[in-house]
């Protein structure tokens, strides 16, 4: 059986999604060819449940749309699930050789993507994690999950450079709203070196640079600093070998759950029961009262 995945999000998006890729391969023996953007291309090359990643690089769309609809076109699926709910994944799956298009109920479409000629699976609970969302065409298809799984491959070596214990300061995210201050994370660092004398690794990306430089004028801790200077493989060894991961919500939030990490996360607007880290401490601050709302 052969399965198209469109998600071609974040990725945190495409990790959440993972699980529904190990349990359709495990369950219905498929295999899963996976249409997605550059960023989270990683996340996916490699990993055992996936047959195939098609890459859609939307900053050069107009030149690589050919090559992706050749190669959507190129083998009949047996089916193609539109996992991002929009307007653009909704006419990659409807471009597909797929014997069956199957996407969420109309409740939880986005960009009238209801009215595309799709299979829908049942109406579930909006506010429900993602992952768990997700896991729900797994079920409509008759392959019961079971325990969720990421199963994203490292090596389990430290890599150079760093000491044998160590904890991530992950300082990016996307939107503002989602970033902590400089001097938060500063006294996180100089607290771990303190209490426990654990030495801090920043990540982060490009973007995160100049933060960085901050947190290390201000820090009294032990801080090595790799933001922006690590790929996304380097990121994945990097995580993987530390004792916790403290992290903004963004993707390697979901990346230090998936690995298995001890994981807090400091959320800003977004709802942490539907897109925070599946499993972690959640951190939280109620604008309006200034009340933690940790959890």
């Amino acid at each position: 059986m052969d399965i198209l995945f469109i998600k071609l999000g974040a990725m945190g998006d495409v990790i959440n999604t993972l699980p529904l890729a190990i349990a359709l391969k495990g369950r219905l023996d498929a295999r899963i060819h996976w249409l997605v953007e550059p960023l989270s291309m990683p996340i996916l090359a490699g990993h055992p449940a996936i047959e195939e990643v098609i890459l859609f690089d939307k900053r050069t769309w107009s030149s690589v749309m050919p090559d992706v609809l050749r190669r959507l076109r190129a083998r009949r699926f047996d089916m193609a699930l539109d996992l991002q709910r929009i307007i653009k994944s909704g006419l990659f799956c409807l471009s597909s050789r797929s014997d069956r298009r199957i996407g969420f109920d109309r409740a939880r479409c986005k960009e009238f993507t209801w009215v595309l000629p799709f299979e829908r699976i049942p109406a579930g609970l909006p506010g429900a994690h993602m992952a768990h969302q997700y896991l729900e065409f797994a079920r409509y298809l008759g392959a019961a999950p079971g325990e969720i799984r990421w199963d994203i491959p490292v090596s389990g070596t430290i890599p150079s450079g760093l000491p044998g214990e160590y904890v991530v300061l992950n300082v990016g995210a996307t939107k503002a709203a989602n970033r902590w201050t400089a001097e938060g994370f500063a006294a996180l660092a100089a607290s771990l070196k303190e209490r426990r004398s654990l030495v801090s690794v920043l990540t982060g990306g490009p973007e995160d640079v100049a933060m960085a430089r901050r947190i290390r004028s201000l820090g009294q801790g032990s801080i090595i600093d790799l933001v922006g200077k690590t790929t996304i493989p380097e990121l994945k060894e990097i995580i993987a070998g530390s004792l916790a991961v403290v992290s903004c919500d963004t993707g390697p939030m979901h990346l230090a759950v998936a690995l298995g990490r001890e994981v807090v996360a400091l959320m800003g607007p977004s709802d942490p029961t539907r897109t925070g880290p599946l499993r972690g401490r959640v951190v939280r601050l109620d604008l309006a009262s200034g009340r933690d709302l940790n959890s």
